[in-house]
This record gives structure tokens, sequence and C-alpha cells, in this order.
């Protein structure tokens, strides 16, 4: 089945970004649990101790950009998204 929660041409559109932690080396870990529980649609993948890759709907990385002690680059990544149900 190749369905999923939206119709072909109305996925979502997902970006990539890098956000990296400015605070405190040992309050990464931390800051990065609250972001994982808040953002549950976000996927993330550790690029080192406090620098993360993060694929999310364009609603969510822009949420994401704003995080206090983060700092956001965007890549140039950006493709529609599938989501199954």
């Amino acid at each position: 089945m190749t369905g999923g929660l939206y119709p072909p041409d109305a996925s979502p559109l997902m970006t990539t970004l890098t956000l990296t932690f400015q605070g405190q080396p040992a309050d990464a870990r931390r800051a990065l649990g609250g972001l994982l529980q808040r953002f549950r649609t976000a996927y993330f993948v550790e690029r080192s101790s406090h620098e993360y890759a993060v694929t999310a709907d364009e609603a969510t990385a822009a949420e994401l950009a704003r995080q206090p002690l983060w700092a956001a680059q965007a890549d140039s990544t950006t493709t529609r998204g599938q989501r199954s149900a």
C-alpha cells in the first residue's frame, strides 16, 4: 500500500536544518531531550555531541530555529514528505 495521510500533491514540504547547542557542553543532552519530547514529528541525527541534523515539516523547522540556546542553519534540502498511516 502506498497511501498515507496526505494525497501526493498535499504532503508537507520537509526541510533539513542543522541545530548547534550554544549552552554549556554538559547541558547539551538534556536540552536535546527537551527538543525530542516537544517536537516528536522531527527526525534528529547526531553529528556531534552538540550538533544535530534535523528534518521536519516547514512549520516545525521554523519553530525549532527559534529555540533558545540553539543556533540553526538551514540546509539546502527541501523535499515533499511521505507520511504513512
